[in-house]
């Protein structure tokens, strides 16, 4: 995903400070990846100096400025939304402010103490910087002989047998922390509906034919949820507190995509008042961008429902998680022998009854099949 900007900070030799985007919704934190640009290195207003991720995405953070690029967050530590990554200086000679950087829990090594091969390598495998904690000066040796440690790791501690240990990856950590927070948070209830799969491949097909834009099943569905939350606004809405909902006036879908194990969540703005074409034309751009790594923050932030499919895995049932400060999800099954598939609503039960997402779901699966 493409460039955040710095925001212009005037101090004293700083032309320019650069924070995580407060545009970044459904998390409270960012977790920095790599400084694609050295500390104390030239850079040039527009380069892109580092990556950040979020649960859902990566993110290439930009520089509104010219001059001399100084580090503040180091290389696997959390930023919340808004914080401090890092400043464009005037001069290779001015100090940038002192306030502490961010650091990760458990007193992980700040950027000063690892070196650029260490957490490059340590990016490679993977490996939590709490692992290093206390290490002192962190070299590439250092972190091998860990990554070594946790794979020979004694195997008499578990009656299941021999096993070996990998750590998880960044951006499967962020993704397991925000969905362990919403299953434990969230009431989430389910719903199933069977549909004639095969009748609205017809469709697709038909419509493709009519126009010059490829209309798809998954562009259906995604014009089905939006007509639907256009009328049972509870389930375009997010529960704020005990005391308060938020309903959303507009209707802005996210669609997940899988681009090479990583999942993005593409938000088809104001679906609720485009006609099928337009939606298939948003969305055809939307999984272009998510292919080349080239998605904005407008392009992945905004959702208010979200359709997930599992269309051409050969999944004939699921249940997909809900996304973060949202109400309802729907996925959608491959067609089994006789053509039917299962429609599945995700919704949580604090905003809605079963039988108020009975009456949604069938009103998705009649705009889907008619």
């Amino acid at each position: 995903m493409t460039g955040f900007i710095g925001s212009p900070a005037p101090a004293d030799g700083v032309r320019c400070t650069i924070t995580v985007p407060r545009e970044i919704v459904n998390a409270d934190s960012v977790f920095v990846v790599q400084w694609t640009i050295g500390d104390g290195e030239r850079v040039a207003a527009g380069s892109v100096v580092c990556e950040i991720e979020t649960s859902k995405a990566a993110v290439s953070v930009e520089t509104a400025e010219s001059g001399y690029l100084r580090h503040h967050a180091a290389v696997g530590v959390d930023v919340p939304i808004g914080g401090v990554l890092g400043y464009v200086m005037a001069d290779a000679v001015s100090t940038p402010p002192s306030s502490p950087p961010p650091q990760a829990s458990g007193g992980e090594p700040t950027a000063q103490n690892i070196s650029a091969k260490a957490r490059r390598k340590i990016a490679e495998l993977g490996l939590d910087l709490a692992l290093f904690a206390g290490l002192g000066l962190v070299r590439e040796e250092d972190v091998l002989a860990v990554a070594a440690q946790r794979r020979g790791t004694a195997v008499e501690h578990d009656a299941r047998g021999p096993f070996r240990v990998e750590a998880l990856g960044p951006v499967q950590r962020r993704v397991a922390r925000a969905m362990q927070q919403g299953v434990a948070s969230v009431p989430v209830s389910y719903l199933e509906r069977s549909v004639n799969l095969e009748a609205v491949k017809h469709r697709a097909r038909e419509l493709t034919a009519e126009s010059k834009v490829i209309v798809s099943v998954v562009d259906l569905l995604v014009s089905a949820v939006a007509k639907a939350s256009a009328r049972f606004n509870r389930f375009n809405a997010w529960f704020v507190s005990e005391t308060d909902i938020r309903i959303f006036e507009s209707v802005h879908v996210g669609v997940a995509v899988d681009v090479e194990n990583d999942l993005f969540v593409v938000v088809v703005k104001s679906t609720d008042t485009k006609d099928i074409r337009t939606i298939a034309s948003d969305l055809r751009k939307l999984q272009y961008l998510a292919q080349r790594r080239r998605l904005t923050v407008d392009d992945l932030t905004g959702g208010t429902i979200t359709v997930s499919s599992m269309i051409g895995h050969g999944v004939h049932r699921f249940q997909p998680l809900l996304f973060p400060e949202q109400s309802a999800i729907v996925g959608i099954t491959d067609a089994q022998a006789d053509g039917t598939a299962h429609l599945t609503l995700g919704f949580d039960h604090r905003l809605s009854n079963g039988s108020q997402a009975a009456a949604f779901l069938a009103a998705i699966a009649e705009a889907f099949t008619s």
